[in-house]
């Protein structure tokens, strides 16, 4: 499976797809906003979408590791392809009441 591939050469100047991912509770206080978006030249896996929001927001890898991506409001498996256009949210650990 081709997957999630960053950094190739010989890249055309087509648009890249983005994938925007919600914050909630402390992931989203780790770095003072509600989502991240991360830029992709092929449509990429739960894992290889978590991967890449570690290598671009290293204060969220602590968060990433602990949680989950719900994807149109349904956890995701970790080979599931994803959608850009799918509303995308790291569900990390919360508690209350």
């Amino acid at each position: 499976m081709p997957g999630c591939l960053w950094g190739r050469t010989g890249e055309s100047s087509v648009e890249m797809p983005s994938y925007t991912i919600l914050l909630f509770g402390p992931a989203s206080a780790a770095i003072g906003q509600d989502r991240v978006t991360i830029e992709s030249p092929s449509q990429c896996t739960c894992d290889e979408l978590k991967g890449q929001v570690v290598l671009q927001f290293p204060a969220l890898e602590t968060h990433v590791q602990v949680g989950r991506l719900a994807v149109d409001r349904g956890f995701a498996n970790a080979d599931a392809l994803i959608d850009p256009a799918a509303e995308i949210a790291l569900i990390t650990m919360v508690s209350g009441g």
